[in-house]
């Protein structure tokens, strides 16, 4: 069973490298997608790599959870951080 309690914490403990071996193991797998970080097959990869658990346990979980994974992992990518969220406010 795989639990996503801790999957924004241990995301944000990835480094670019966790990235980019999970951007080639996604385009290894035949991703195609322009936009990788939007891909359903990256973000599922992301959250594995995160959590320290196969890819196929995350594509196995049921919809409704799969679905919350992946929410889980978008926000954090496309997220404005707190000193960006400052600046924007600031007029910088």
């Amino acid at each position: 069973m795989v639990d996503i309690t801790k999957l924004e914490e241990n995301l944000e403990k990835l480094s670019g490298r966790d990235f980019s071996s999970v951007e080639k193991e996604s385009r290894s797998s035949g991703n195609n997608a322009i936009v990788l970080t939007t891909s359903s097959d990256f973000q599922a990869r992301l959250a594995a790599r995160a959590l320290k658990v196969n890819p196929n346990d995350i594509l196995d979980l049921p919809l409704k959870k799969y679905n919350q994974t992946l929410l889980i992992v978008t926000n954090f990518l496309f997220a404005a951080s707190d000193a960006e969220t400052q600046s924007t406010n600031l007029g910088a």
